[in-house]
């Protein structure tokens, strides 16, 4: 397999969007998303075949990488053309998950001290599995209150990775988790929380090292989960 063209969509923060889109000569489209654009907090791979025309409209764009600026309208009629056909083969790879992890934060309860238990969850998808590693340093709690951001909390140490429900490790600290499709697992972590918060997130980073056949070397992912209520 040889890549044809790709096409990146990137953000500055606090967005930080990166997604990559990569066309192959085999009539494949891969589409690694690394800090996505839409509100599913996931990371990883999808794949699709293309239409032909899409296919050959895409590849006619040379190697790349081609950027689409997200904050900005495209320079060119040509380039709106371009960006609408990528945005359509995006989508339709999105509908069809290779190695993908999603994530949540869940069962939250707060405590007589005023800390907050949570569990960070990840559940993968596809038909391969979704390898990953988590920088707990750059990643954080982050507090609500009635749809306003009221402060964010460091990630305590964490001595181990997510665990599955049976207790069998997964990996995903100090180590790359590999999840297989259908499996999920969980971290649990207590942290200090403010008063009156009603809503936690957690932004995530780290490494992903599933990608295309081409294979790239691991890159830097970041994603902001939903909001998960505090019990009160």
């Amino acid at each position: 397999m040889r890549r044809l063209a790709t096409f990146v969509w990137q953000t500055p923060a606090p967005t930080s969007v990166d997604e990559e889109l990569a066309i192959f000569d085999d009539g494949s489209a891969w589409l690694v998303v690394r800090g996505p654009r839409t509100s599913t907090p996931a990371i990883g791979t999808y794949r699709c075949e293309p239409a032909q025309a899409d296919q050959d409209s895409l590849a006619a764009a040379g190697p790349g990488p081609v950027l689409f600026d997200l904050l900005n309208p495209p320079p060119s009629a040509d380039r709106a053309a371009l960006m609408a056909v990528a945005d359509r083969v995006a989508t339709a790879a999105r509908k069809a998950p290779d190695a993908v992890a999603t994530f949540y934060v869940q069962e939250l309860e707060s405590s007589a001290s005023g800390s907050l238990a949570l569990s960070l969850l990840v559940v993968a998808s596809g038909i391969r599995a979704v390898e990953f590693e988590l920088d707990p340093e750059a990643s954080s709690i982050l507090f609500g209150q009635d749809g306003r951001t009221l402060s964010w909390s460091d990630l305590p140490e964490l001595p181990a990775g997510f665990a599955t429900p049976d207790a069998v490790e997964l990996g995903g600290v100090h180590r790359r988790a590999r999840i297989k499709p259908g499996e999920y697992g969980a971290i649990a972590v207590d942290v200090p929380a403010p008063d009156g918060a009603t809503a936690a997130s957690a932004r995530l980073a780290g490494w992903l090292a599933s990608a295309p056949p081409d294979a790239p070397p691991p890159g830097r992912f970041g994603l902001v989960t939903d909001d998960a209520p505090v019990v009160s």
